[in-house]
């Protein structure tokens, strides 16, 4: 896996857009996307142990970053946006290999920080990022010959995949370079349009509701509509989960866009929706909630309002 995106630099319009993951996903959709379109994107399952390892470079980066004092504060924002938005695909495209279930858990909090945060006070935080990256729900279908790891014997968590031995063959915490920290920059500050998304967002779940109730119906078409309203599902959370990630900025209705986004997945609480993807909605929320005060002028401070208590 090359971290060092090699041509970021020299077309940084093409390449700001491939360094927002979830966009790169969510661009397969046309703006009336069909049937066919939902089942694509069900079925186009990304390599989520891939997405882990960026999720954990990205933030590794971004700590090593603040001791460095040729990376500008935009650029730290953007690191860890960019880790954020890997770990939101991990977190909401439901696991469908083994090798996806090691991606999951690897991204599960480790006990020495369940431990830190339980020992603030803070016993939610935990268990909402262990809901957001949880396997359980998961359905791995079966395959022709089971292997040992697939065995029901076979120790739990499974250990097939290593994201930190991944992380220490990287050569270097510099996965960019100066140059493209500064293209990275720039797409920090540009930002998204979040009303846009978000109605995107709501068009989503309203396609999934709608077609989950066909494909109740047990036609012959049963099975490919239940396969475009998970498809609707998957597309939905990104789409939250890209406003979660990204910072408000000042000026636009970004700050808007995050609160009715908030308030979007409290009302999917009510729903079967998977928990896991309620729960990386909220998880997201956290990745530049404080990192952003460190450009006040460009960023907001959004407070979020109570979350649903279904986690």
């Amino acid at each position: 896996m090359n971290l060092n995106l090699e041509h970021l630099a020299a077309q940084p319009d093409r390449d700001r857009r491939q360094a927002d993951p979830i966009g790169a996903i969510l661009t397969r959709l046309h703006d009336d996307p069909t049937i066919t379109d939902l089942i694509a994107l069900r079925e186009s399952q990304p390599d989520l142990c891939d997405a882990a390892v960026k999720a954990e470079a990205h933030r590794d980066a971004y700590g090593w970053s603040a001791s460095q004092a040729d990376v500008s504060s935009l650029a730290r924002i953007a690191l860890l946006t960019i880790a954020g938005a890997h770990a939101m695909v991990v977190a909401i495209f439901p696991a469908a290999s083994v090798d996806d279930v090691d991606a999951k858990v690897s991204l599960q909090p480790s006990q020495e920080w369940l431990a830190n945060w339980q020992g603030s006070g803070d016993f939610a935080r935990g268990r909402i990022a262990l809901a957001a990256f949880n396997p359980g729900q998961a359905t791995v279908p079966p395959r022709a010959e089971t292997t040992v790891r697939e065995s029901a014997l076979y120790p739990w968590p499974p250990q097939g995949f290593d994201l930190a031995a991944e992380i220490d063959r990287l050569a270097t915490r510099r996965i960019y370079t100066h140059e493209q920290l500064q293209v990275l920059s720039a797409f920090a500050r540009e930002g998204l349009d979040m009303q846009a998304i978000l109605e995107k967002a709501r068009d989503y779940f309203s396609a999934a509701d709608r077609l989950l109730k066909d494909a109740m119906r047990l036609g012959p078409m049963a099975h490919q509509t239940r396969l475009a309203a998970e498809g609707a599902l998957i597309a939905a959370y990104l789409s939250c989960g890209q406003i979660a990630v990204w910072p408000a900025r000042r000026g636009t209705r970004d700050r808007d866009a995050k609160l009715a986004m908030q308030g979007l997945v409290n009302g999917r609480a009510m729903t079967a929706d998977p928990l896991n993807m309620q729960a990386a909605i909220r998880h997201g929320a956290t990745f530049t909630s404080q990192v952003s005060l460190a450009e006040p002028r460009l960023f907001a401070d959004v407070r979020m309002g109570e979350w649903v208590a279904n986690v």
